[in-house]
């Protein structure tokens, strides 16, 4: 690609062949221009210039820019006004796999924690160390964010910076894959290990004390099943929120999961797709039955199944203040680090404690694929590894006995 300097003031005397005659913009704007071909989105060539006032600063320019042409890592003038926010617009749309509650989350993130930074920010001004003092002043506590639930002046912890960081560190590679960027200058950046809760378990007589108390607490029937379904059926608590009537199927006695639920910044919430995009039919626990028929009889297919005492679905934020906090205390359960999770911790407890294999537990839960459940729950299995071994024993033994003639 042909890159060169025009001296906008002065022009060439045939006769000398030395610039002695003075251009119509003589004194005018700039002096020194660079030009260069480039392609047009329709493929056709066009002349794009870049005005200094300098011929030392011209002359570097032509230099970087036939540099960065070898290498095969130039981008033209048309990339140079994209912003973060382009890029982070680009990423969502050309997202197709993610469910609705992910792609919320990603939004989510973007707004309140990476726009108030990046928004307006040229991608190609972006460097390293400002995005290395940025994750340090987002675990501080420091960093520009919009109005959120964090609390002022808390740093983010590494599971919430983690969160922060897929949707920005995506942004820009997608940049990269536009022609937006040579490069991403987050390509490299070590985040904080998150250290993975510790998984509290509860017994039968723990969720049945839990269960009572909800239903004491409330007085609904809503919120004793809600405990239920996430501690015999392995729900996710935004997936027994967003539960209808219309999913409950007493006669097979099975559960459609069929959607989530996600509370934005502002307390909404949002329906979506399951985690992973993977829809499931979850069994419905004997004992369940009968709640179950009382909370659908009558009932609108496409009404919450869980409602609050104004008939309206489950905010699940609202919940755990409202109704998980006060049975908690009430059951003497309070002070152990239990959230809802816990009790689909303890449905896969109990599942392979009653002989469910892997698969049977990965289904239950709607993991990806068995080996999320093996990296969760590998230790809650028996170890066989004795009797597989002295099983090993017994068969060599066999096989070496000579057979009687």
């Amino acid at each position: 690609m042909k890159v060169w300097i025009t001296d906008r003031w002065w022009g060439l005397d045939p006769s000398t062949n030395k610039k002695t005659v003075k251009k119509a913009r003589f004194g005018t704007g700039s002096r020194w221009q660079v030009s260069q071909y480039v392609l047009g989105p329709d493929s056709t060539r066009r002349i794009v210039s870049r005005d200094f006032d300098r011929l030392v600063d011209a002359q570097a320019f032509r230099t970087k820019t036939e540099h960065e042409v070898r290498a095969g890592i130039y981008q033209g003038p048309e990339n140079d006004s994209k912003t973060f926010s382009d890029a982070a617009n680009a990423w969502l749309i050309g997202k197709k796999k993610p469910s609705g509650a992910s792609l919320h989350r990603y939004r989510n993130a973007l707004d309140v924690w990476v726009l108030p930074h990046w928004s307006g920010r040229r991608l190609s001004s972006i460097r390293r160390s400002e995005i290395d003092a940025w994750l340090s002043d987002l675990m501080a506590g420091t960093a520009p964010h919009r109005k959120s639930r964090q609390v002022p002046g808390a740093g983010l912890s590494p599971a919430s910076l983690a969160a922060v960081w897929v949707p920005f560190n995506a942004s820009l590679t997608h940049a990269v894959t536009l022609g937006w960027l040579p490069s991403n200058p987050a390509r490299g950046v070590e985040l904080p290990k998150a250290r993975a809760p510790e998984k509290v378990f509860l017994s039968y007589q723990e969720i049945e004390r839990l269960t009572h108390a909800a239903r004491d607490s409330s007085g609904l029937l809503s919120d004793a099943v809600m405990i239920e379904l996430m501690a015999y059926a392995g729900l996710r608590p935004g997936e027994a929120v967003a539960l209808q009537v219309g999913h409950v199927d007493l006669a097979a006695r099975r559960i459609r999961i069929r959607r989530t639920v996600t509370i934005d910044a502002d307390g909404r919430s949002i329906f979506g797709d399951p985690k992973h995009g993977e829809r499931r039919e979850v069994p419905i626990a004997p004992h369940l039955i009968d709640e179950l028929r009382l909370l659908t009889a009558g009932r609108d297919p496409t009404a919450p199944l869980l409602t609050t005492t104004r008939g309206q679905c489950i905010n699940i934020h609202n919940w755990r203040n409202r109704v998980w906090k006060a049975a908690l205390v009430a059951a003497q359960l309070d002070g152990r680090g239990l959230t809802p999770k816990s009790l689909r911790h303890s449905a896969a407890s109990m599942a392979i404690a009653a002989g469910a294999d892997v698969k049977v537990v990965q289904r239950m839960l709607g993991h990806a694929d068995a080996s999320m459940t093996l990296n969760t729950y590998a230790d809650l299995w028996p170890d066989r590894l004795d009797e597989v071994t002295d099983a090993m024993s017994r068969q060599r033994a066999l096989a070496l006995t000579p057979s009687a003639s």
